[in-house]
């Protein structure tokens, strides 16, 4: 899990956690593959969880999923060109509200960084490029009644499939949080997978609404 990709990272703590360089990304994709670690779609991985049996091989289970949260711009400008440069597919799960700068991005207080419709739209015509639904506001749905997060979950669908023009298959829980009840309502409302962060990694046995990942972090 990683959410920007930047030149040069801020001094504010808060922000500074959630960037990485453009060279960081780059050491990382390399010390990944030269452990014999391959990068691939998120489809790939969420098949081998439905049905085991993809996924029972040792080549199969040293796989890592790049993903992205929030939506920013520079997933585009900076991420796409290396990721593209070194083969490695991607997820950026958009929260709808920020799209076109809708919704301020408050850990980012007077910046205009997320992505417009354009740009994501270009993202989504990408090859390499999965986009996914990340509600409409970015709440903790812990905090919220179970008709509120429906809602946020189903809505947040809803616009992201308006504006990339076909259906939107995967999930990501904004800041890693879900109620017991959470997991259900994605399933409902279409999607396929839901991931979360936790730290651990995936295995066949995992649950597809339970997805953990490890947020890569620069020092």
């Amino acid at each position: 899990m990683l959410h920007r990709v930047v030149e040069q990272r801020s001094q504010e703590a808060s922000q500074r956690q959630l960037e990485v360089t453009l060279a960081f990304l780059e050491e990382r994709i390399k010390a990944a593959r030269a452990a014999g670690y391959r990068f691939v779609s998120l489809d790939e991985v969420v098949a081998s969880i439905v049905s085991p049996s993809c996924g029972r091989d040792k080549a199969a289970a040293r796989r890592i999923v790049l993903t992205f949260d929030d939506g920013y711009r520079d997933n585009l400008r900076l991420a796409l060109p290396l990721l593209e440069r070194m083969g490695v597919p991607f997820v950026v799960y958009a929260t709808a509200g920020f799209i076109d700068n809708r919704l301020p991005m408050w850990w980012y207080p007077n910046q205009q960084l997320a992505l417009t419709a354009d740009e994501l739209r270009q993202l989504d015509a990408h090859p390499l490029c999965t986009i996914g639904a990340h509600t409409v506001s970015h709440p903790r749905l812990s905090e919220l009644p179970l008709d509120a997060q429906r809602l946020e979950i189903e809505e947040g669908k809803r616009q992201i499939e308006d504006l990339v023009g076909h259906e939107v298959r995967h999930f990501s829980y904004p800041h890693g949080d879900y109620a017991p009840s959470t997991p259900m309502l994605c399933q409902s409302a279409g999607f396929l997978s839901a991931v979360s962060v936790t730290g651990c990694p995936l295995r066949t046995d995992s649950h597809p609404f339970r997805l953990d990942r490890l947020s890569l972090q620069q020092s």
